[in-house]
């Protein structure tokens, strides 16, 4: 009996870490990276229509292309 109880809590608790963790895995829009020189960081965007996260990535700098 004591198990079952230990058991139950345990799934539980391993439920309601899964449901806080939901959309956790979305890029946060404060996230910051580091380019190489003449580079400049684009940040992670969402789509407005489709609510797709777009990945951050380095862009060149005006310019500097080439």
């Amino acid at each position: 009996m004591n198990k079952r109880v230990v058991l139950a809590l345990l799934v539980m608790m391993s439920m309601a870490c899964a449901l806080m963790g939901c959309k956790s895995w979305a890029p946060s829009t404060t996230e910051t990276g580091k380019c190489a020189y003449d580079r400049q960081w684009v940040p992670p965007k969402q789509d407005p229509n489709t609510g797709e996260w777009k990945e951050g990535y380095c862009e060149w700098l005006p310019g500097k292309a080439g």
